[in-house]
């Protein structure tokens, strides 16, 4: 191997690829750059592949140092990967069968450049990077110069840039303006081996799907989900790259909230929530286009928010996996799921307080709740029935459903009454359950049994209502309780009429009556009557558990708190064996007046502690 002369070489540039510096010098003395390397002991496809030793046999040569070789180096790490620096990229990240260039860079290398100005130009590793579509230092877009593919001349850059040098000033004239974008930084950053602290999620992938990602998401974001790759152009990419940096730099968030205007963006058809349908291009290319693992984090948020936000679940499939919990129901999936019909099932879901009424407005595919917490409640839809429907299942007699639903014996899982939901909505399942504790202590009526009756003619024959004896029965009072096995339902269960009788008059009945009243204040009728009437005796009225009939009674603490606070003059000579008239000359005497108006209550009546502290005086 011999050195080339100090005259012979050029210098290395910043920023410059091995196979650039390598070109240049082998147009320096006239080779072309395979025969230069070939001279050198090693061929042009090593250096190109970045081979260790191809890096440092060149670097002694040009006299170039081996450390900033090797940091441009592109290095093959494996068919169609490379890695710069420790960045990975792909065949398709690098733009090599295309030589492009910042003609304003060209230029300045020519003017400030030294020896022949033919090898001045030299080329930048941005250029190479497909993704980075834009010069920093001047903000124009980077422009093809070259697509020899010749095997002779390929990645030679020497070569491939000579016949645009004698047009440069026009190319610079024409070059068109293009911001340097954030996307473009990011990759220049992590090129030069510095993280991206503001872009953590895009920082974790792989150099090659960082870009990419943004590129696709941004695609989508700024052309739709059916855009059209083969028709984007360079400016395109770029205006793409840029929104979708914006979108994927902050992660899941970012990612979601695109995912989730594309979703509220995709036309309405019945039922089809399908990831394509939704969104695009991007889960075709996830999907079917690429098979790399370095786009698993993209997919899977993909996935957990197709999951959280739609009314998917099992049968449904998101990148070849099933759907295994469902998150959300649409009106239209729990009414495929319930066989309710969708139109009740919205005013029943609504009336449970599942969806807002603002939602009513909505297409049933697009009403969605939530699966898990509605999970019991569409159990009850299915099979759900009005208080008519309930009569007719349970064989009940008019107008006993509507008594049972009074008295809490079955209760709708949704009350009706307004003006959405009319009807009360019943459970199969809960009628079902109130059948059950009805007859679950009956036993088969035997042929010779006598006196059992239905429900309600028991009832009749007991002088009470049918709910009574209902709550007779399920409270385990009745003892003897039959099922008529050939009728169905609630008209099965028949009790013995005389045993309701029984237990009905074995009740206590709570409060005192009127006339035990009379009895114990030693009055009259009238006189417990006008005590009751001028509020000094509270009443109230009770239904008679035999005769149905309502009367009034005075509970016993309210007796007991009068009788303690006032005595009559009779009552109270009784208690202390001094005759009445005495008693009344000597409360005359010791001015003791009535504490209840006599004429009102047709009584005289004393505060009881005011006369016994008198009657104490009078006889000490």
């Amino acid at each position: 191997m011999t050195q080339l002369p100090i005259q012979m070489t050029v210098a290395h540039g910043q920023d410059e690829m091995p196979v650039s510096l390598g070109s240049r010098n082998a147009m320096l003395v006239g080779r072309s750059a395979r025969d230069f390397c070939k001279d050198a002991g090693f061929t042009f496809q090593e250096l190109v592949d970045g081979k260790s030793s191809a890096l440092e046999t060149l670097a002694h040569r040009c006299r170039a140092d081996f450390g900033r070789l090797a940091a441009t180096a592109t290095v093959k790490i494996s068919e169609r990967r490379y890695a710069i620096g420790d960045q990975i990229l792909t065949r398709d990240t690098l733009s090599r069968k295309t030589l492009r260039v910042c003609p304003h860079c060209l230029a300045q290398d020519i003017e400030s450049g030294r020896g022949p100005e033919k090898i001045r130009p030299y080329g930048r590793l941005r250029w190479l990077i497909e993704p980075i579509r834009t010069c920093r230092e001047h903000e124009v877009g980077l422009i093809s110069v070259s697509t020899d593919e010749h095997p002779q001349r390929v990645h030679d850059f020497a070569m491939l840039l000579q016949p645009s040098l004698p047009d440069l000033d026009r190319l610079v004239r024409e070059a068109s303006r293009c911001r340097w974008s954030p996307l473009e930084d990011h990759l220049a950053e992590r090129l030069r081996g510095l993280g991206s602290g503001e872009a953590p999620w895009l920082s974790a992938l792989p150099f090659y799907a960082a870009a990419k990602t943004c590129e696709m998401i941004g695609a989508v974001a700024v052309r739709g989900i059916r855009f059209s790759a083969d028709a984007f152009s360079d400016a395109d990419w770029h205006e793409a790259g840029t929104a979708g940096y914006e979108i994927a730099a902050t992660g899941e968030p970012g990612i979601r909230m695109l995912l989730m205007r594309l979703q509220e963006a995709a036309p309405s058809r019945l039922g089809d929530w399908g990831p394509r349908s939704l969104y695009g291009r991007l889960y075709e290319w996830l999907a079917h286009e690429v098979e790399d693992a370095a786009y698993d984090p993209l997919r899977e948020i993909i996935r957990r928010h197709y999951i959280e936000t739609l009314p998917v679940g099992p049968g449904d499939e998101i990148f070849g996996r099933e759907v295994m919990v469902r998150r959300l129901h649409s009106v239209r999936s729990a009414s495929l799921e319930t066989g309710a019909h969708p139109k009740r099932l919205r005013k029943l879901l609504h009336a449970a307080g599942y969806i807002p009424t603002e939602a009513l407005a909505l297409t049933d595919d697009r009403i969605v709740f939530d699966a898990d917490e509605a999970r019991e409640f569409l159990d009850r839809v299915a099979g759900a029935m009005s208080l008519k429907e309930a009569r007719e299942y349970l064989n009940i007699p008019r107008p006993q459903e509507r008594h049972l639903f009074e008295a809490g014996h079955i209760r709708p899982f949704v009350l009706g009454g307004t003006e959405i939901l009319k009807d009360h909505a019943f459970a199969k399942r809960d009628l079902d359950a109130f059948l059950n504790r009805l007859l679950s202590d009956a036993t088969e009526l035997a042929p010779m049994e006598d006196g059992f009756q239905p429900i309600s003619a028991a009832a009749q024959r007991a002088t009470c209502s049918a709910m009574k004896v209902v709550a007779l029965i399920l409270d385990r009072k009745l003892a003897r309780v039959r099922l008529r096995p050939d009728v169905p339902g609630y008209l099965s269960a028949m009790v013995d009429p005389e045993e309701v009788k029984g237990l009905l008059y074995e009740q206590k009945d709570s409060g005192v009556s009127l006339r035990e009243v009379e009895k114990s204040l030693g009055s009259s009728t009238r006189v417990v009557t006008a005590l009751i009437e001028h509020g000094h005796l509270s009443a109230s009225a009770k239904i008679n558990p035999v005769t149905r009939l309502s009367r009034r009674v005075v509970s016993e603490e309210e007796l007991a708190r009068f009788t303690k606070r006032f005595v009559t003059l009779h009552a109270f000579a009784k208690e202390t064996g001094i005759h009445f008239r005495k008693l009344a000359n000597h409360f005359s005497e010791d001015e003791i007046k009535p504490a209840i108006d006599p004429n009102s209550v047709h009584a005289t009546f004393y505060e009881r502690v005011v006369v016994a502290n008198s009657v104490s005086r009078m006889i000490g």
